[in-house]
């Protein structure tokens, strides 16, 4: 790819010479020591916390309601960097806040117990870090990570690099790279895209072992200089995707005590050490909501089952993970390299399960595929499906039609030990009632185990979000906004916790016999559409199951839900009992009439639940 330069405001530097001119004086002011710069030795690379104090419920974090992944991007680029002989440690500040919450809720102090980590990593480092690194994934966390920005640029007088999925979508999108700069005044150094190699090359660069030609996509910034955007592409191929994190540094052993990790961790003892692992990378859907291939690029690359299996014998053996979650965004391609990997976990006979919580293309579910995953240890696999509308499908280029996702859920269907689910979303741009009500109808003759449904939240610099914003239906710089609906950190949540009634207690019954189906639902609608699919293709089926296996495996995400998500769920308290008034030992610890009582109170104490149960005939 052609090497670019784009400077602040628009111009250009038409002679490749002036643009390394540039790059060289970048590195000299931010490193503040002109031709004899010393070299990097020693990086600290640093994860904030996923969200900031004012967002942040120590409650929730107590009863493990917030995800607490390894900082798995930071781990592989500690692994490149000790490899070539450049030392790394990784403090994982979402980490030591959930730590913090859990263990002393009364005392706990947000903002100290992150600086106070911090402060600790950089004493604690055998040397005096050359260079700090902070990585961000979700728009939802740009607050958090201008609190840590700042902090370091007040007090610690060190270069800091920033990467990841946040940054890379807000440096290439024009309409909002200005502000995204502006808020994140201390960070010199921007590294877009996959940055394995390109951030080793730029420390190699740095320290005068590597050549400006091998440096990546990266954008410098620097006080009173013309931005340079160094725009060359590079990612990991080949052997380089093989290297995998160094997960001693990212403390595996106790992400899943202070958090949860995946969407199945439900299904395990509470004492199971979970971890993440990324087998491939990119995606090859075009889905016009979604960032990956803007982030890994229009192809799938894929680590070899080798070095796949190796990470997962280090992660039992040395640090006794029982469960991995699978980072892929395609975990299923490619049928024949997928078999291989399932069937090198089988025969490693790891005792060891795993899920596919980002969900999977159905279409690449075949028989074949689904016995191998069984017998290597799969316990949850989610179906990305969205819609079951085929105009619907085809606007926002999801691969696959309603026969794809049919033929998917029959295929799972044989294998009960496998808890399936499937991703739906409302509120597409011009969705209407009808189109809506076609994805009811497909979710519901499927009839998996559960249906996740979300209402639309597009990424950055997609081309949904693009269109929206032609609209004017969102705020290009407002990263505030850009939150799911559901989810520990979304905006039901949040609304919920301000003492909103539960979305599940709106009156839904009769929403399709009572609109105009080939209208387009307001934000206010769609909060109910919410509702009716929630209860309509997850609640009202429990009484039919008649699987005792199936009623265990349903009983504990019920649990789940009404113990930690949503605690005023009288739907899901009443489903939990219709499961232990058929199977008591499915339960042997439950207190029935403490439970029933439960009902009784959060029926007796909202109008709105009264209304509910007396709609669908239901006693408490």
């Amino acid at each position: 790819m052609k090497t670019q330069v784009q400077i602040k405001p628009v111009s250009q530097l038409a002679v490749e010479a002036h643009l390394n001119e540039g790059v060289e004086v970048m590195v000299d002011k931010i490193f503040d020591v002109g031709a004899s710069r010393s070299k990097i030795k020693h990086v600290l690379l640093v994860n904030p916390p996923d969200i900031d104090s004012e967002k942040f419920n120590a409650e929730s974090a107590k009863i493990k309601r917030y995800k607490n992944y390894e900082p798995y991007g930071l781990g592989v680029l500690a692994a490149n960097c000790e490899a070539n002989g450049i030392s790394c440690s990784i403090v994982n500040l979402n980490n030591e806040i959930l730590k913090a919450a859990s263990i002393d809720e009364d005392k706990f102090d947000f903002t100290l117990t992150w600086q106070n980590a911090l402060k600790k990593a950089l004493s604690e480092s055998s040397v005096k870090p050359d260079l700090i690194g902070l990585t961000c994934m979700f728009s939802q966390t740009h607050r958090s990570l201008m609190d840590v920005s700042s902090y370091l640029q007040k007090n610690i007088d060190i270069p800091v690099a920033l990467g990841g999925v946040h940054t890379s979508n807000s440096i290439s999108a024009e309409n909002i790279r200005s502000k995204f700069i502006d808020d994140l005044d201390g960070v010199n150094l921007f590294f877009l895209y996959e940055s394995d190699v390109s951030f080793l090359n730029f420390i190699k660069f740095v320290n005068r072992d590597g050549d400006i030609s091998s440096l990546g996509a990266t954008f410098f910034h620097y006080p009173g200089e013309e931005d340079i955007f160094y725009n060359k592409i590079e990612r990991p191929v080949g052997a380089e995707l093989d290297i995998y994190p160094l997960h001693g540094l990212m403390q595996p052993e106790e992400l899943s005590q202070w958090g949860k990790v995946g969407a199945y961790w439900w299904m395990k003892d509470k004492d199971s050490r979970f971890a993440t692992v990324l087998s491939n990378r990119g995606c090859r859907a075009q889905c016009t909501f979604c960032s990956v291939r803007n982030f890994n690029g229009v192809s799938v690359r894929r680590r070899s089952a080798v070095s796949v299996v190796d990470e997962l014998k280090r992660l039992h053996f040395d640090h006794g993970v029982d469960h991995i979650m699978w980072l892929d965004d395609d975990l299923l391609y490619n049928t024949k390299n997928t078999m291989e990997l399932f069937n090198e976990i089988a025969k490693a006979n790891l005792d060891l399960t795993w899920d596919a919580s980002n969900g999977v293309i159905a279409a690449a579910i075949t028989d074949e595929i689904a016995d191998a995953a069984s017998r290597s240890g799969c316990i949850g696999m989610s179906i990305g499906m969205e819609s079951g509308n085929k105009d619907i499908l085809r606007s926002v280029k999801k691969p696959g039609v309603p026969k794809n996702f049919l033929k998917a859920a029959e295929i799972l269907k044989k294998y009960p030990n496998i808890y399936s689910q499937v991703f739906l979303i409302i509120g597409f741009p011009n969705e209407t009632f009808s189109q809506i009500k076609d994805t009811a109808t497909v979710s519901m003759e499927m009839a998996m185990d559960w249906s996740g449904i979300s209402t639309l939240q597009p990424l950055p610099n997609t081309p949904i979000f693009d269109e929206m914003v032609l609209d004017g239906q969102i705020d290009p710089a407002d990263f505030d906004e850009v939150r799911y609906s559901g989810g520990a950190y979304g905006k039901n949540a949040e609304d919920k916790s301000q003492g909103f009634s539960d979305p599940m207690s709106q009156d839904f019954k009769n929403l399709f016999s009572e609109v105009k189906m080939d209208a387009i639902p307001s934000q206010q609608q769609l909060s109910i559409v919410w509702a009716y699919l929630s209860y309509y293709l997850n609640y009202s089926t429990i009484p039919m199951v008649k699987s005792k296996f199936k009623l265990n495996q349903l009983y504990k995400n019920l649990k789940y839900v009404t113990d930690i998500v949503a605690t005023n769920d009288a739907f899901g308290i009443y489903m939990r009992l219709n499961i232990l008034n058929r199977h008591p030992d499915i339960d042997i610890k439950c207190d029935r009439d403490k439970l029933n009582e439960r009902l009784r109170q959060v029926v007796t104490s909202d109008s709105l639940w009264k209304d509910r149960f007396e709609d669908f005939s239901l006693s408490y």
